[in-house]
């Protein structure tokens, strides 16, 4: 079987099949995000840097909040999903978006933009808090920082699932053995502190199903990984393939019920001077 490209480490295939879930996930996160990001200030006229803007999709919502006198910057190291990106914001007429294929390791902004933010990015990375002081670096003084992200291992499902429960433990392994943390959420509030950042508030959500496209999502990504964890000898495509077989069959069931991981959001304020 070809394996497709990945870039760096990242567990999770990229490319089309990479935003196609993505995709999915923004769909069923955006009131979420939304939310999250109008009560901590969002306002037409600002400018937005968004670190690992994936799929794009919180980059186009928030360029419809801060409109024509605002502005967002979007990053991610996958050159293909930003070509994609910049597809989706041309068909729409969204000009007030400036994306670009760059890791967030390297991004150089110094107190540019009102609000930083990134969603599920620094669980995929093996040093979190470089990037987390880069976007503090980035941010306006009295700007703020907001994260979300997972912790992964707050996955459930009801009734009992083998296939879902493998699922979780392989996704976890797989980010494990490339350096990364599928449980950085309940470890945020305290990077933003060894970052410098203040009045630092956090909440977490759980999204659960019965039915709908947020009770895909397990399944979506299980098929994502499979390559990883075919490269790193979790699991073979024989037994992967009957996982995602259970898998699907646990979801069809309107019946049964999937969360999404738990999400930790963190927020916080940029002090008037970085921690080096």
């Amino acid at each position: 079987m070809e394996m497709l490209k990945k870039q760096g480490n990242y567990i999770i295939d990229g490319g089309q099949a990479g935003k196609s879930r993505l995709n999915v996930l923004a769909e069923v996160l955006y009131p979420y995000t939304r939310a999250l990001l109008e009560a901590e200030g969002l306002l037409p006229g600002m400018h937005l840097l968004d670190v690992g803007c994936g799929g794009g999709n919180v980059a186009m919502m928030t360029a419809s909040i801060v409109g024509p006198k605002g502005s967002v910057t979007a990053i991610d190291f996958d050159s293909e999903i930003i070509a994609l990106d910049q597809q989706d914001a041309m068909a729409t007429g969204t000009n007030n978006i400036d994306f670009h294929a760059v890791s967030a390791y390297d991004i150089d902004y110094n107190n540019e933009f009102d609000i930083v933010y990134s969603r599920f990015l620094l669980s995929h990375l093996q040093d979190p808090i470089k990037v987390l002081k880069k976007m503090v670096q980035s941010v306006q003084p009295g700007g703020k920082i907001i994260v979300e992200d997972i912790h992964f291992s707050g996955h459930f499902c009801y009734p009992a699932c083998n296939a879902f429960d493998d699922y979780v433990a392989y996704f976890t392994e797989a980010a494990r053995n490339n350096g990364h943390d599928a449980e950085i959420g309940a470890r945020l509030p305290g990077l933003f502190k060894a970052a410098g950042i203040e009045n630092i508030r956090f909440d977490v959500i759980q999204p659960t199903f019965n039915t709908g496209k947020g009770k895909w999502m397990a399944y979506l990504t299980l098929d994502k990984i499979k390559n990883t964890l075919m490269e790193q000898g979790i699991a073979t495509e024989e037994s992967i393939a009957k996982m995602l077989l259970e898998l699907e069959r646990f979801t069809n069931d309107d019946s049964t019920i999937i969360s999404l991981p738990r999400i930790f959001r963190v927020w916080g304020t940029k002090i008037s001077k970085t921690i080096d």
